[in-house]
């Protein structure tokens, strides 16, 4: 049932959201590509600024905000905005890295440069848990922050969203693996653009043929399901704000 109301909100706010969304779509892409490591690290605050936007809608305030893209860029916030963000993905991505280097050590790739499928399949169930329940923990950080409610001079969204997300990993877990599928699709599609981008730029060898169908699915990904999966995280922030306000006060 939360799946089917937030796509009603999703829909009756749409074109109160997607300006934003799609300005951070491509405020991303663009500045990726002009830097793909830093330029990536150095733009994520603009999700901020679509968190905003998607708890107005979730609160049925729509009101015009001045450009809300550049709320996560504010001088006084922007370093604090983007420690806490990329801390929420080095948190987030460690359990899996570390545990793919320790398998890669013990194992001997590093020596023979092997590639084994099974290990990367077992590093990712057994690494990949605890990187995924970082990841429910820190979920609601981007909303902390872009709540105007939120003090983040004297408290720490890492710490709040953990506290707040007790009790509802599983309850967003399925949320997730719903759209798991999709953002897979997403994520081929984007990989086959930029693979036949650089294959024509600088030659070798074309991209996979089997990522070629993924391509076309991506605009209805980016368009509707993203934007869906986003909206579910805003609402289910909505409704654990007043966890946020009784957590403050013991404080």
């Amino acid at each position: 049932m939360r799946l089917i109301y937030a796509f009603k909100h999703l829909i009756k706010n749409y074109r109160y959201i997607m300006p934003t969304y799609i300005l951070s779509v491509l405020g991303v892409l663009l500045v990726s590509h002009l830097a793909p490591v830093i330029g990536t690290i150095l733009i994520l605050p603009i999700s901020i600024g679509v968190a905003r936007v998607m708890i107005n809608a979730a609160e049925g305030e729509v009101n015009r905000l001045k450009l809300p893209i550049l709320l996560g860029f504010k001088p006084t916030y922007y370093v604090k905005n983007l420690t806490c963000l990329v801390l929420r993905q080095v948190f987030t991505y460690l359990p899996l890295t570390i545990g793919t280097l320790i398998s890669g050590y013990v194992f001997g790739f590093f020596d023979d440069f092997t590639f084994d499928v099974s290990m990367v399949i077992l590093d990712l169930v057994i690494f990949g848990i605890p990187s995924a329940i970082v990841s429910l923990m820190l979920a609601m950080v981007p909303y902390l922050i872009a709540d105007d409610q939120f003090d983040q001079r004297k408290h720490n969204p890492l710490k709040v969203s953990a506290h707040i997300m007790r009790g509802h990993y599983l309850k967003l877990m399925l949320i997730r693996l719903f759209f798991l599928p999709w953002i897979a699709v997403q994520s081929s599609g984007l990989i086959y653009l930029l693979s036949t981008y650089y294959t024509k730029l600088f030659g070798g060898n074309p991209p996979l043929d089997f990522l070629r169908p993924a391509f076309f699915v991506t605009p209805l990904v980016i368009l509707v399901f993203v934007p869906w999966y986003k909206m579910i995280h805003a609402e289910l922030y909505v409704n654990l704000r007043h966890k946020v306000d009784d957590y403050l006060k013991q404080q």
